[in-house]
C-alpha cells in the first residue's frame, strides 16, 4: 500500500523588473502537510536559495518604453547561469514594479515572462502589494514577530518609495510615494537626461526650473532631495492631512488614518537600491541618478527624530525575495476541481460578499453577491472573477443547498457565457460546496472550489495548476493596477 505523501520540493523563482533595475532569485520550497490543519493543507516550510542573479540595468528604448527584447537576453542569460532548466521551474513569479509597470508595454513584457518563465504567474505589482512584497522579502515581517516589535519598513527603489508598517508579524498598513533614486538621471558628462513628472513637481514647488539638457547642480539636486525627504518623512512619522506636495507625490491612501499605529512605532528600516546608501553599504557612484544624494538627505532628516534604525537582512533585492518565496499561498486539499478546468487563472479580481447568517436565505445570499459587485464597480459576467467567502454557511445539508443555489440565481452572465465559477473559502468546506454546487443546480461551468486560502476584497488571484494529487493549487495573491 502506498503512503500518502506529505512533502514535496518545487523550484520557485522570483524575478523583479523595476524603474531601474531588474534581478531574479530562484529558490528551493519545501512544501509540507500542515500539523495543525484539520484537512491536508501543504504550507512552504523551508526556504532555500538556490541562485541569485546580479542587478542588472533594467533596458529602456527610450524614457516610456521598456526594451523587451533586451529584458529577454538577460533573463535567457540568467536562467544559463543559473543552471536550472525552464522546465525544471515549478511555480514562481514576476513582478513589475514602480514606475515600471506603468510604461505602455507592459502587457509584453507580461506576455514575455509567461511564454519564457516556465509554469508561474507573472503580474504587475500595484504600491501597496509591493509594499507588502518589499517589508516581507527584506525579513522585516518575521522580525517584527520575533522580537515583537512593531517597525516601519520603507522600500525606495527608482521611481517610487513603498511602505509597510508591521505589528508582531502581521502588516498592518501600507502606503506608496512618488519619491525614488531616478525621478532625475544624467550622463556620464553630468548632463540632466531624465526627468520624472515627480521631480518637476518637487522643483516646482521649490521654484526651480528643471530641463533636459541642462547642467546637473549639485546645489540643486540637494535642494530637491532635501524637499522629497520632507515628503517622505512627513509619511513615515505624521498623520494625514499632508502638504499639499506630499499629497501631490502620494500614489495611495495615506498611511496613518490616525495616531493609533503611529504611537506604537518602535523602530525603523530601509531596503530597495537606495538603501545601500542609507547604511553605507554600496560605494557605486556609477549609477548617474539622485539616490545617493536622496539617502544622504533622508538620514539628515531623521536625525531630528528619536527612533532606532533598523538593519534588515535584503536591502536592494528585498522585492524579488518576496516574489519568489513570500507571494505563494497553497489551498487546503478539500477542493471541488472539475476535470476540464483550465489553468493557469490570471489576475482575478476578488470580490467578497458578506454573509450574515442571522439572515440567511437565498434572497440574501443574491442581495450579498450583487452587493459586492456594485462596491468593485464590476458588472456581473463581465469577466472572471473569485467569490471569497468567510464562514457563510453551516455543515447541514439544506442550508448549504441554499447557499449554492443563491449563488446559481446571482451569476446569470456568468452561466449564460460559460464562465468558470472560482469559489474561495476561510474554513475546509471547499470540496463540499462543489459537490453540492454540482449535484443541486444546473450550472454547466466549470467548477473550482478551494478553500483556507486568506484573501481580502480588492485583491487578485493568480491560480496554477494542482501540484499534490490534483487536490492542491498554488495561488499567488496580489494587487494590480495598470495605468
Amino acid at each position: 500500500m502506498t503512503g500518502k505523501m506529505t512533502s514535496k520540493d518545487i523550484v520557485s523563482v522570483g524575478i523583479d523588473i523595476g524603474t531601474s533595475t531588474t534581478h531574479m532569485v530562484f529558490s528551493k520550497l519545501t512544501l509540507k502537510e500542515d500539523p495543525l490543519s484539520r484537512t491536508r493543507k501543504f504550507i512552504i516550510s523551508k526556504r532555500e536559495i538556490l541562485y541569485r542573479s546580479p542587478i542588472h540595468f533594467t533596458p529602456l528604448k527610450d524614457f516610456q518604453t521598456i526594451d523587451v527584447k533586451k529584458l529577454e537576453l538577460i533573463l535567457n542569460n540568467e536562467y544559463r547561469n543559473s543552471g536550472i532548466n525552464i522546465d525544471n521551474v515549478d511555480t514562481g513569479a514576476v513582478i513589475i514594479t514602480g514606475e515600471t509597470a506603468r510604461k505602455e508595454n507592459a502587457d509584453a513584457i507580461l506576455n514575455l515572462m509567461s511564454e519564457n518563465a516556465g509554469k508561474f504567474v507573472a503580474a504587475a505589482a500595484g504600491p501597496n502589494f509591493e509594499s507588502v512584497l518589499s517589508c516581507h522579502g527584506a525579513g522585516i515581517t518575521d522580525y517584527s514577530l520575533i522580537n515583537n516589535k512593531t517597525i516601519l519598513h520603507t522600500d525606495i527603489g527608482g521611481g517610487t518609495s513603498n511602505i509597510a508598517l508591521a505589528k508582531e508579524g502581521t502588516i498592518l498598513t501600507t502606503a506608496c510615494i512618488n519619491i525614488g533614486g531616478r525621478l532625475i538621471t544624467f550622463d556620464s558628462n553630468g548632463i540632466i537626461s531624465k526627468i520624472e513628472n515627480a521631480a518637476n513637481i518637487t522643483a516646482n514647488n521649490l521654484g526651480i526650473s528643471l530641463e533636459l539638457g541642462q547642467k546637473f547642480e549639485k546645489n540643486v539636486i540637494n535642494k530637491i532631495c532635501d524637499k522629497l525627504a520632507d515628503c517622505l518623512l512627513e509619511i513615515l512619522f505624521s498623520t494625514s492631512p499632508y502638504t499639499q506636495l506630499t499629497q501631490d507625490l502620494l500614489m495611495t491612501n495615506p498611511l496613518f488614518g490616525n495616531s493609533t499605529y503611529l504611537s506604537s512605532l518602535e523602530e525603523i528600516s530601509f531596503s530597495g537600491g537606495v538603501a545601500e546608501f542609507i547604511y553605507n553599504i554600496s560605494k557605486n557612484d556609477n549609477y548617474q541618478d539622485i539616490g545617493k544624494d536622496l539617502a544622504k538627505s533622508i538620514i539628515n532628516k531623521l536625525s531630528s527624530h528619536d527612533i532606532k534604525l533598523h538593519s534588515p537582512n535584503e536591502k536592494i533585492r528585498a522585492t524579488v525575495i518576496g516574489a519568489g518565496q513570500y507571494s505563494m499561498e497553497v489551498s487546503g486539499s478539500t477542493t471541488f476541481i472539475s476535470p476540464t478546468s483550465q489553468f493557469p487563472l490570471k489576475n482575478l479580481p476578488v470580490i467578497s460578499p458578506y454573509i450574515d447568517r442571522s439572515r440567511f436565505s437565498q434572497e440574501h445570499i443574491v442581495d450579498a453577491i450583487n452587493d459586492a459587485y456594485n462596491r468593485m464597480d464590476t458588472i456581473e459576467g463581465s469577466f472572471i472573477v473569485a467569490l471569497s467567502f468567510k464562514n457563510p454557511v453551516g455543515i447541514v445539508y439544506n442550508k448549504i443547498r441554499d447557499f449554492v443555489q443563491g449563488i446559481e440565481r446571482a451569476l446569470p452572465q456568468t452561466l449564460e457565457k460559460k464562465l468558470p465559477i472560482i469559489l474561495l473559502f476561510d474554513s475546509d468546506i471547499g470540496k463540499s460546496i462543489g459537490n453540492i454546487l454540482k449535484r443541486e443546480t444546473r450550472i454547466e461551468s466549470d467548477i473550482i472550489s478551494i478553500d483556507e486560502i486568506e484573501v481580502r476584497e480588492g485583491d487578485f488571484l493568480d491560480i496554477g495548476e494542482p501540484i499534490i494529487a490534483n487536490q492542491v493549487v498554488p495561488v499567488i495573491v496580489k494587487s494590480l493596477v495598470f495605468i
